[in-house]
């Protein structure tokens, strides 16, 4: 079983995550800041980590920068999870090595992408199902202009 951890301060969102991983068979672990998420991780490892950018205490981007100097934990794939615009954060998110982002609210399709992308980094998607998952188009809002089945 895959370990996961979900570093999220705002309950409901986190708890949305949470939940989506347990239905796909993850054993998730919890954290809403990132000092308690350190603590998370020095007692087990995951074997991927959602993080919010803005967190109390430590934010995800010095969370990042600490998992990257051990290491025992810097080669752990990392998930933005955040509101902010992901142009807005893959700079930096860049420079730490971070190449996923889930963009709050999120549909279904795109944590399954962020998943495999994660965890198989040698499945193949095509550019444009990629550029959708970090930049979603308006109409996946609504609809399904993607052409993957809503869920």
């Amino acid at each position: 079983m895959l370990k996961a951890l979900v570093v999220e301060d705002e309950e409901d969102i986190k708890q949305l995550l949470v939940d989506e991983l347990e239905g796909k068979g993850y054993e998730v672990r919890e954290a809403s800041n990132g000092a308690i998420a350190m603590q998370r991780v020095r007692e087990q490892i995951p074997d991927i980590i959602f993080a919010d950018v803005m967190l109390p205490v430590m934010d995800g981007f010095i969370l990042i920068s600490k998992l990257r100097e051990r290491q025992e934990t810097a080669k752990i794939p990392v998930v933005l999870v955040t509101a902010l615009n992901a142009r807005d954060t893959e700079g930096r998110a860049g420079k730490l090595g971070v190449k996923h982002h889930l963009t709050k609210p999120w549909e279904p399709w795109a944590l399954d992408f962020v998943l495999e992308q994660a965890l198989k980094p040698d499945c193949k998607w095509s550019k444009e199902e990629a550029k959708f998952q970090v930049y979603p188009p308006r109409s996946t809002v609504r609809g399904n202009s993607a052409g993957r089945p809503r869920r």
